[in-house]
């Protein structure tokens, strides 16, 4: 009896013996495939033998740490590749499925530096995902994406820029003139040029497109307050000066038209007419007829050469 024991015994040893051999070389041999399939450039095939290779070594235990290591370290770096693969052909949706894998992945084997390197990519889908939402007229994903965006990088210049169109069609003109002021501060501080100057150009122009309004109806008081914000986004908008001038000159502020006009003037290499107009009726007003007289001279084109050429000849009688 303790003899047929004796062999059960040592029968069972070289049965799990044989068969944690063959279960280590498994492990070696499931790594240095994934490392072949690595080298050929098939990021799915290498995936799947290096995660067999991780599960077998857990199997095995101490002995098969070695190769447990290794394939751990390169499956964090094999999703990213993967992710950057789908990325690239602009399907977002999957990209942003394949990114958040990636990232599972990285903080299952404590992968920092591949962590750290999805966090730009993240971000520009999300960006991406809200701006096309955006195209398609879908407000509420569009906002929910580009916010997401914006709370993993608050200096994501063109996330505010989408949302200021976003407020602008919406006729929120506090939050539209939020988001395109942080537009414009957060991309001249990455040297973001693209951005800052839609951004911008967008914003001044919403601004100038209200004071002219203003000017129509004669509400020269909201006329100025719209410009001067239009210059305060953009001090090289030369059309807002000029508007500046034609309103002071309405508000008998002579001073102030001269001062516009001569702004807009050093600004504006084109199509001065206007402003010489409205420098020409101030000097007028402020019966200084010698540099009223040069301002209107300068007067060409229409619709104000007739009434430059009235004042030179009928009124100042310039020579």
């Amino acid at each position: 009896m303790k003899s047929l024991r004796l062999w059960m015994a040592v029968s069972l040893t070289a049965v799990f013996s044989v068969s944690y051999a063959q279960t280590l070389e498994e492990s070696i041999e499931a790594r240095n495939k994934g490392a072949e399939l690595m080298a050929s450039g098939d990021i799915e095939g290498a995936i799947t033998a290096l995660e067999k290779c991780v599960e077998i070594s857990q199997k095995v235990g101490p002995e098969a740490d070695e190769n447990k290591t290794v394939a751990e370290s390169a499956l964090p770096g094999l999703y990213l590749q993967k992710a950057d693969k789908i990325l690239s052909t602009k399907d977002y949706e999957a990209a942003l499925k394949a990114f958040t894998e990636v990232l599972a992945v990285a903080e299952k084997y404590k992968n920092d530096a591949v962590k750290e390197k999805i966090e730009k990519p993240m971000t520009e889908i999300y960006y991406a995902i809200g701006a096309t939402a955006f195209q398609k007229n879908d407000v509420a994903v569009a906002l929910e994406n580009l916010d997401i965006a914006i709370s993993r990088d608050p200096d994501h210049a063109k996330s505010y820029y989408i949302k200021g169109i976003i407020y602008q069609k919406q006729a929120d003109e506090n939050k539209m003139a939020e988001n395109y002021k942080l537009a414009i501060e957060k991309a001249d501080a990455n040297n973001d040029r693209n951005t800052s100057r839609n951004a911008k150009s967008a914003l001044s122009k919403y601004y100038y497109n209200k004071g002219i309004l203003a000017l129509q109806k004669k509400s020269y008081d909201a006329a100025v307050t719209a410009f001067d914000q239009t210059i305060e986004v953009d001090d090289a908008f030369a059309d807002a000066y000029f508007r500046l001038a034609t309103c002071y000159n309405a508000k008998k502020d002579y001073d102030k038209a001269i001062a516009n006009a001569e702004k807009a003037l050093a600004i504006k290499t084109t199509e001065k007419d206007g402003i010489y107009f409205e420098l020409g009726n101030a000097y007028m007003a402020k019966k200084d007829n010698a540099k009223a007289c040069e301002a209107f001279k300068q007067v060409k084109a229409d619709p104000y050469a007739a009434n430059a050429k009235h004042q030179r000849e009928i009124v100042l009688k310039c020579k």
